[in-house]
């Protein structure tokens, strides 16, 4: 089976013409998800410490990084839109591959469609195909196995899936396009050991992602050689980076199913695995059924692959030290939603890391494994949230986050996201304005259009 060459196929005969409506429109509300969520990491320590040092070497470039300017090459535009993006961990979720297609792939698209003058159409057909090639990867890695070996399939099928993007938005042939993925087997990366400290390689992952991308994309062009067969070949992508891959998930449904419909949207800015707990708790709130005071201990059970990312071990997701480490904490995330009411990018700080009652909390919260539930995964993320009280006791099980597919969001529920984000730096009128051409993406012309009220006035 010639996987690669079955995917490049896909992806060279993906039409707007012929797409469904729904997915044109979801790719809206994708593209306005992730464009808000730059502008306001771009104040984070670690983006500023990005900038500084992108910024001495990316000199004479045209491309757009969001909210600095237009001045970066596209490769380092590509880096900068990709990590910033990843960094509030605020961005889309493809549930059955378990990675965040959209900040791979859209850096690399904006980048690539800043060089070619790209419209409307074919960013979407772009963002069309690399949601598919990076999430497809994703299924058939098997995402479980992917990560016990250490691996972040952000990063490791991002790149695939940025290739595909960029390379089409470059009219790529198909030679050119096997090509850049070949050259991209030597760049797949992506590890868990940012885990071990709460540092910021994490953040990097997606941009490297979509700089290798639109390096492998401009070599490609240029005519260099890549290697044949780097998804399915014996030293390929499926065969090195996990155990038990499912290579017939590569291709399946290519055409008829697209990933894109199936990636949802995260309300709250931290690992995906933590959001149906915090769906349960907020809404228990909501109804006034539990508060804070009365609450004596919160049991998690949960599906192995989350479990080891934001539950193990417990004494440390009960005692994060930064604000890494409070992305990726179960009791952290229930703490915070139980005592704030809520779970915004704001409650994610080193006043509520020191908050003596947030602190409390989390030593009531404990998470285990439960292979019942592992049954379900990956077509379900599930969580059995039980919760104690001086009065009673509460099991509550959800089986898909809010913003999923059978749970979604409306394009009016993401344009709050998005002014909440940037409003700050771009301006009501500004966002307004930037809300009316993604409305109306297939309708816009070059999207300098769109990049160009992305970026901060000073």
């Amino acid at each position: 089976m010639n996987i690669t060459e079955k995917i490049v196929e896909h992806c060279e005969n993906i039409k707007f013409s012929v797409l469904p409506r729904d997915v044109v429109e979801y790719c809206k509300v994708l593209i306005l998800d992730f464009i808000g969520i730059p502008v306001k990491s771009s104040d984070l320590e670690s983006s500023k410490s990005l900038y500084s040092g992108i910024s001495s070497i990316s000199k004479g470039g045209e491309c757009t990084a969001i909210p600095h300017g237009s001045h970066f090459l596209p490769q380092y535009a590509a880096l900068i839109n990709g990590v910033y993006g990843h960094s509030l961990d605020y961005d889309d979720t493809h549930r059955e591959s378990s990675i965040h297609p959209g900040v791979s792939v859209i850096p690399s698209l904006l980048a690539a469609g800043e060089v070619f003058g790209a419209d409307g159409k074919r960013l979407i057909e772009s963002m069309v195909a690399g949601y598919d090639v990076a999430c497809k990867l994703g299924m058939a890695v098997n995402p479980a196995e992917h990560y016990s070996h250490g691996f972040h399939g952000t990063g490791t099928c991002g790149v695939f899936g940025a290739t595909a993007a960029a390379g089409i938005i470059a009219d790529l042939n198909p030679s050119e396009l096997l090509n850049a993925f070949g050259i991209n087997i030597s760049q797949v990366a992506g590890s868990m050991q940012f885990l071990e400290n709460g540092s910021w390689n994490k953040r990097l992952h997606p941009g490297f992602a979509a700089h290798n991308a639109i390096l492998a994309v401009n070599l490609a062009k240029s005519g260099f050689i890549g290697a044949a067969k780097p998804i399915e070949g014996k030293y390929g992508f499926l065969n090195s980076y996990t155990h038990n891959p499912d290579p017939e998930k590569a291709i399946l449904g290519l055409g008829e199913r697209y990933e894109v419909v199936f990636t949802g949207v995260k309300p709250y800015p931290c690992c995906r695995y933590i959001h149906p707990a915090v769906d349960i708790v907020l809404q228990l709130l909501r109804e006034g059924t539990i508060n804070g005071e009365e609450i004596e201990r919160i049991d998690v059970e949960m599906v192995r692959p989350g479990y080891y990312i934001v539950g193990y071990p417990i004494e440390r997701k009960q005692k994060p030290q930064n604000v890494v480490d409070a992305q990726f904490s179960m009791p952290f995330a229930l703490a915070v939603a139980i005592l704030k009411g809520k779970l915004t990018v704001d409650e994610f700080n080193n006043k509520n890391l020191n908050d003596a009652e947030v602190k409390k909390m989390m030593k009531k919260i404990h998470v285990k494994h439960s292979e019942e539930l592992d049954k379900d995964y990956p077509q379900k993320w599930p969580v059995v949230v039980t919760i104690k009280t001086k009065y009673d006791k509460l099991v509550v099980r959800k089986d898909y986050p809010k913003g999923e597919h059978e749970d979604p969001v409306s394009f009016e529920e993401v344009a709050e996201k998005f002014k909440s984000l940037v409003n700050h730096k771009l301006g009501e009128d500004r966002a307004n304005e930037v809300l009316k051409i993604v409305r109306r993406l297939e309708k816009l012309n070059d999207i300098r259009e769109l990049t160009e009220l992305l970026i901060e006035e000073k």
